[in-house]
């Protein structure tokens, strides 16, 4: 039984369900040439997921593993679209949801980018199929509002927002989803909106930011002057500040904090630190959830826990720059001005960002594990277009890429173009 109940977590890793398929497909790219109609290791991997194995896939496998089998030193645009024009050809039914979203993260792991966006258009197309089945579930019908929403149809995201409202979605979760929904197809924003879902400490951060001038500064390492003007805003936002001048270039990055996010790994090292010298110079500490927020006493009246918007989303987690700005939004700030991030297509960070012994970091792993590129991308992309954000000029310059021309700067970043897959 316990072998069961362990086996049956050990499903639900994404990073575990990654390895396996890693696994299948190195197994065929490394054995004989497979051939039309063979699906090599994948069945293997597919019985451990409790997936069944469409025939229509076995074109597919056997191009993607094809790619790798071949180790070209360099991938040409016929590679690339006759792999794309496949994967199009595949039935959304045929796979459950979690089965699109495992091949879209292989072929993220591979360095397929656009291959992998269409594997996970496949998957809300399931999602969205699985819903309007008449024994639709609430999980169910809560993912295909978040496909609704992310494909910007929403009249028909509201029509779930009524099924998950019969379906028993809880009070909090049901207004948190309304007021996503009304903000990410460009209403106006209503603070008043959030009262439901509010912790203790949101009123007074909100007298932080409502009507604000907000500069929220990311972390990559740049040489664009910026400091004078970011330090002009009302309030500066940055992330895991964790005392010093790290993070406070008076020329690049300004040298004022009044705003500090963490994710857990950024507040794991402050706590180790002296901790509370660096919180007494912030107007607030955010964490992203109850794991970061639990390494600090509760006496610290100025850390605060944003309401995270996970259980909303498709098996992953937003990044620090879509959770800030989410969070801030609750407040209505008066403009959110964002510097020094162009949503992972470079992986320099400033000196002290990170704890000075750490790895470098693998950004594919983490487009993997934890955050969808494409989902950061298209929520950054769509606040930005409703008018709520606005950035500098290499934020504006990714924003105006569109998810196509991002997707090809990722390729060029972390993709196989060049260089051997696996």
């Amino acid at each position: 039984m316990l072998h069961r109940l362990l086996y049956r977590r050990k499903r639900r890793d994404r990073w575990w369900r990654f390895l396996v398929l890693k696994d299948a497909y190195i197994r065929d790219e490394n054995g004989p040439a497979l051939t039309s109609g063979q699906h090599g290791g994948l069945p293997w991997a597919f019985k451990r997921f409790g997936y069944p194995v469409p025939p229509s896939l076995s074109s597919f496998w056997t191009v993607l593993v094809s790619r790798g089998a071949a180790r070209c030193p360099e991938l040409t645009r016929e590679h690339l679209e006759d792999l794309q024009s496949r994967a199009w050809e595949l039935d959304p039914e045929e796979l459950p949801f979690m089965g699109w979203l495992d091949l879209f993260r292989l072929c993220i792991g591979i360095g397929f980018f656009e291959t992998a966006r269409i594997l996970r258009e496949k998957g809300l197309d399931r999602a969205l199929v699985d819903a309007g089945a008449a024994t639709a579930g609430l999980s169910q019908v809560t993912l295909a509002c978040y496909a609704e929403v992310e494909r910007e149809r929403f009249d028909e995201a509201r029509s779930m927002l009524e099924r998950m409202a019969s379906l028993g979605c809880g009070p909090r979760r049901l207004e948190q989803a309304r007021w996503t929904v009304s903000l990410m197809s460009g209403g106006k924003i209503d603070p008043d909106a959030t009262g439901v879902w509010a912790s203790s400490a949101d009123p007074a951060f909100g007298d932080t930011i409502a009507g604000k001038r907000v500069a929220l500064v990311g972390p990559v390492a740049t040489e664009v002057i910026h400091g004078s003007e970011i330090d002009q805003h009302d309030v500066v936002v940055k992330f895991g500040y964790r005392g010093g001048n790290q993070g406070r270039d008076p020329r690049t990055q300004g040298e004022r904090i009044d705003i500090a996010y963490y994710n857990n790994t950024q507040a794991k090292a402050l706590s180790r630190s002296d901790y509370e010298a660096v919180i007494s110079t912030l107007r607030w500490g955010v964490f992203n959830n109850r794991k970061g927020s639990s390494f600090f006493p509760d006496t610290l009246p100025n850390l605060r826990l944003l309401t995270s918007l996970q259980w909303f989303l498709p098996d992953t987690h937003l990044n620090a720059g879509p959770n800030a700005v989410i969070d801030m939004l609750r407040f209505g700030p008066g403009e959110i001005r964002i510097f020094n991030t162009d949503m992972m297509l470079s992986s320099g960070r400033f000196a002290g960002y990170r704890q000075p012994n750490d790895k470098p970091t693998d950004y594919t792993r983490s487009f993997i594990k934890t955050h969808d590129p494409i989902l950061q991308y298209q929520i950054m992309r769509r606040l930005w277009s409703c008018g709520y954000i606005k950035g500098d000029d290499r934020f504006e310059e990714v924003m105006a890429m569109g998810l196509s021309g991002y997707l090809e700067e990722l390729q060029k970043a972390y993709g196989a173009d060049t260089c051997a897959l696996f």
